[in-house]
């Protein structure tokens, strides 16, 4: 009993304490929204965060917060980022004009087609310097055999026994370099002229001598380009006595248009003079 009663007043104390403590907490109120704002050292005050419209209405009681909220902040332009670190999407194009769109229609007078035959001359332009510039240029065989100096198995090439008129071109740059005027049948397997388009011995084709493969032949190539065509032999028919043989893939066909008349078939063995 006397413990108790020594042991009471404390407790009634420290339930007054905690009772006061309590009431205090709860009973201080939210501060409202509409509170002024805190004043700032020096008699100032802070405004709070508004909205870009409200930032910018003057303040008749206060002209001088008016033109501060002002400057810091100015309207937004295009392109501008928002609160949130959002950029806004400008009124103008970035990179001028659709690049999608389609491009207008030729006016009166003007047309929509080259002026010159560069667009559909497959020859046209500088002649490559590098083998990967000719790499790219021509298919992988004719690669292989004008600029590596390969040779095409026989009697699979495209022109080896065609009888088409029409005049023989470097397949690399287009040069003229022989005629069907000239070509006959032979049993080798390749395509075989009796002589090149201009007869000359320093003509459009070149002649080197060839030792490869422990054998003397000679090369033919294209004067122009250096192209590898084949080889020359001296078992062709007369009047000539001589065998160009060529690669079908060195050499294209420009077939001859009606009524044009073939100007070196007129010492064709075997054949008819052009008239």
């Amino acid at each position: 009993m006397r413990n108790l009663n020594r042991f009471l007043p404390r407790l009634i104390v420290f339930t007054a304490i905690v009772a006061t403590a309590i009431v205090a907490t709860f009973s201080v109120a939210p501060a409202a929204d509409d509170d002024p704002p805190a004043p700032r050292a020096g008699g100032t005050t802070v405004a709070p965060p508004e909205a870009d419209s409200e930032a910018a209405k003057p303040d008749p009681k206060n002209p001088a917060a008016t033109s501060s909220r002002a400057k810091k902040n100015p309207p937004k332009s295009p392109g501008s980022k928002t609160a949130q670190g959002q950029p806004t999407a400008p009124k103008a194009p970035l990179f001028g004009p659709n690049p999608g769109a389609k491009p207008p229609m030729p006016t009166e007078g003007e047309t929509s087609v080259p002026k010159d035959d560069d667009a559909t001359d497959p020859f046209a332009g500088p002649l490559p310097k590098t083998l990967a510039e000719w790499r790219g240029r021509l298919t992988a065989e004719q690669f292989q055999i004008t600029r590596m100096k390969g040779t095409e198995r026989a009697f699979t090439g495209k022109y080896w026994k065609t009888e088409t008129p029409g005049t023989y071109k470097c397949v690399c740059c287009g040069e003229p370099l022989f005629t069907s005027g000239d070509k006959f049948t032979s049993e080798c397997g390749w395509p075989a002229f009796s002589a090149p388009i201009d007869k000359k011995a320093n003509g459009k084709v070149a002649e080197t001598p060839d030792i490869t493969f422990g054998m003397r032949r000679v090369e033919v190539t294209c004067r122009k380009c250096g192209a590898h065509l084949g080889h020359v032999f001296n078992d062709g028919p007369p009047p000539t006595g001589i065998r160009y043989c060529i690669n079908s893939a060195s050499i294209v066909l420009d077939e001859a248009k009606p009524g044009e008349d073939d100007a070196a078939g007129a010492e064709t063995p075997g054949k008819k003079p052009a008239k």
